[in-house]
Order: structure tokens, then C-alpha cells, then sequence
């Protein structure tokens, strides 16, 4: 028997209403892979799955990313967390951004799930990269037609709730290059792909050119706003594609507790 969805919003996600975590057969997560690739984002609330159970849904969707240096050592996980001491990106606003921009492996999802939820803010926002793209005026679509951007994460320097200077970066920075209009690996699918949170310039133009269609490409992205909004809960698993959405998160309270487990997914066929 298939699992039955309900629709989250107008453009991509479902949430699963008849889930049963110690019930996971090879249909559930063939029907959890189907519902990925058709709708982009799977919630699963009040899941109150194992690390295994947890696993094994996402491995029916992709091979666990090793590219993280933390998952180097064979991990299959890492937490999220400002409980946990080995958590994170523990506190703060985060904006919005596809793990790994800046990395030439790119993942092709992210699965969280809620250990602990905090009462105030901690939100994760999601949107549609493919929808932002589609709908973006002519005109603006003409001015970055063949442009790539650069994106950069310094882990001495970024932050979750600035943009990073490019004029202060250290030797310890990751970086990659992709298309400002890049086509989804698996799909083929047309993604405005910028971040505030990681991209610093547009590669060939001039600084002051760069920042300016920068700033016009994140000005067109606010006017869009949030597509979907996720108030955790603990229990609650998502899987989502990081190509195709991009997540940001809201503030809340340092003296709030959050906990989410999190299962990156590799390109590449389960």
C-alpha cells in the first residue's frame, strides 16, 4: 500500500500523512524517492524515526555526501545544534543558500530531523530556485544570460546574517564557480543559483557592476519572499532537494535549545 500526500504549497512539497517508522519497506521508500523527485521536499511530521530508519529513507533517495570534511572519518551524519558539542552552525539567522555553493560537488539534497525544536523563531524557510528563475523579468533574465558567479565560504570570516567581503577573505576559503542560470544536474531544470549567504561576485564584470547586478538579482529574490515556511517540531523529517530549493533560517533565542540531525545527499543514483 502507498503512502498518501497532501500538498504544502503551490509550488513544490508534500507532507506524508500515513507514515509509520517501523514499517519501512522497500515500497515506502520507493514511494519516498517518487515524492522527492516530483515535488522536491518531503515532511514527514512527528516521524519519530532511529538514526537507521532515518537513513535508510534517504539512502532510497541518494548515497550519503562524503565531501564534508566532518564526514571524512566515515560519519554518516552531523548535527545542527547548539546542544550537541560537536553541533554545528548552532545559532543565528542563516540566509538563504544551497549547502556546499561553494564546493565543485554540489549536494544533491539535505535530510533534517528534529531531536529538539525551540518555542520562539528557529523557522526554516524555504524557495523555489526554479520558480525564481521562470518568473524573473525579461529583461533581468537578458542581463545575466551566460554570466557565472563566484561563491565562497570562509570559515573564519562568514557569517549567517552578512554577505561576505570578497576584500576580506583569508588563504582557509572554499570556492567554485557555476552559472548565475544553472541547469539541474539530474533534472535539467533552469535554477537561479546566487546566495547571499556565499556569492561574491559575477566572474568578468567590473566590481562595481558585480554589486550592482547582484544587488538587483537579491532585490528580485525579496520580492518573491518565502515559499514555504517549516515550525518545527521535534520529530519532524524533511528531505528536500538543495539544488532545486534553496533554506534559510530565522533567528531565535541563544537560550533556546535546537537540535536536527543532518543527512547530506550525494548526486548520483540511489
Amino acid at each position: 500500500m502507498g503512502m498518501h500526500a497532501r500538498p504544502l504549497s503551490s509550488s513544490f512539497g508534500v507532507e506524508v500523512i500515513d507514515f509509520d517508522p517501523n514499517n519501512i519497506t522497500d515500497e515506502v521508500k520507493q514511494a519516498t524517492k517518487l515524492l522527492f523527485e516530483n515535488h522536491q521536499l518531503v515532511l514527514f511530521r512527528n516521524a519519530g524515526v532511529t538514526e537507521d530508519q532515518h537513513l535508510a529513507l534517504v539512502k532510497a533517495i541518494g548515497p550519503i555526501s562524503t565531501t564534508d570534511e566532518i564526514m571524512k572519518d566515515g560519519r554518516q551524519f552531523t548535527y545542527i545544534s547548539n546542544v550537541h558539542t560537536d553541533g554545528r552552525v548552532p545559532n543565528g539567522e542563516l540566509f538563504y543558500h544551497s549547502d556546499h555553493m561553494f564546493l565543485r560537488e554540489p549536494l544533491k539534497g539535505i535530510s533534517l530531523y528534529s531531536i529538539e525544536a525551540p518555542e520562539h523563531g528557529g523557522e526554516t524557510r524555504f524557495l523555489n530556485a526554479a520558480k525564481a528563475y521562470q518568473a524573473m523579468p525579461e529583461d533581468l533574465k537578458k542581463r545575466i544570460d551566460g554570466l557565472s558567479a563566484r561563491h565562497v565560504y570562509d570559515y573564519n570570516a562568514n557569517r549567517g546574517d552578512q554577505r561576505p567581503d570578497p576584500t576580506k577573505l583569508s588563504d582557509k576559503v572554499d570556492t567554485a564557480i557555476y552559472p548565475l542560470v544553472w541547469h539541474h544536474p539530474e533534472s535539467g531544470t533552469p535554477l537561479l543559483y546566487i546566495s547571499r549567504l556565499f556569492t561574491t561576485e559575477v566572474i568578468g564584470l567590473p566590481r562595481e557592476d558585480s554589486d550592482q547586478l547582484l544587488d538587483d538579482l537579491f532585490a528580485y529574490l525579496d520580492t518573491i519572499g518565502d515559499d514555504y515556511t517549516h515550525k518545527w517540531k521535534s520529530g519532524d523529517l524533511i528531505i528536500w532537494d538543495n539544488l532545486h530549493l534553496q533554506h534559510a533560517r530565522n533567528d531565535f533565542p541563544p537560550t533556546e535549545r535546537r537540535a536536527l540531525r543532518r543527512v547530506p545527499i550525494a548526486l548520483g543514483s540511489a
